[in-house]
């Protein structure tokens, strides 16, 4: 299934743990950006590397289900109040950097796990 970006990240209990997240591959990443929803292992032959329905869009594999609920939770966690645009610096973060934002300085990486 297809969803805005901000909708997944805020309602992660609603995806299965063996999920993935795939995106567009030639996009900025932004709150409106379309996703898909899919088991990653879902594919269908063994020569293909991604589902069909990401081959067909254009889209790579970003992030775990489970992944992206870690950084959501660990976001909320630092952030009692947290707003949309704060879950996807979050998103955005862990993506490029393979580790949690710190909300108290976002100049510092928080390695720590949820």
């Amino acid at each position: 299934m297809m969803y805005e970006l901000i909708f997944i990240l805020n309602n992660m209990e609603t995806f299965k743990w063996s999920d993935a997240l795939f995106l567009p591959e030639n996009e900025v990443w932004d709150k409106h950006t379309k996703g898909l929803i899919q088991d990653p292992d879902d594919i269908e032959n063994d020569e293909d590397e991604l589902p069909k329905a990401a081959i067909e869009n254009h889209f790579i594999y970003t992030l775990s289900i489970q992944s992206i609920q870690l950084i959501v939770e660990n976001a909320k966690r630092q952030k009692q109040n947290i707003s949309d645009d704060d879950l996807l610096e979050a998103f955005l973060f862990y993506y490029d950097h393979d580790a949690y934002m710190d909300f108290s300085d976002k100049n510092t990486i928080v390695i720590e796990d949820c």
